[in-house]
């Protein structure tokens, strides 16, 4: 007979896979660049991006512009 905690950790399992499956964007990879000074909002916005605007927000951090700007097209 299984346990009680063999169940919940099939179940805890079997949640976790479910909202795997719901999520509609992949988590953010790039750790936000605490180094760089950061404007107010920024942590909250970086959570919203791309892996790829990540990366390129971190390139415009490097030569001393924002995340913000990084997301403006043409620059």
């Amino acid at each position: 007979m299984a346990k009680p905690w063999d169940i919940k950790l099939v179940l805890l399992g079997l949640a976790t896979l479910l909202l795997s499956a719901c999520a509609d964007r992949q988590v953010s990879q790039v750790p936000l660049p605490w180094d760089f000074p950061l404007m107010p909002g920024d942590a909250a916005l970086w959570e919203t991006l791309t892996v790829e605007q990540q990366r390129r927000a971190l390139a415009f951090l490097s030569d001393g512009s924002t995340i913000r700007s990084s997301l403006v097209e043409g620059y």
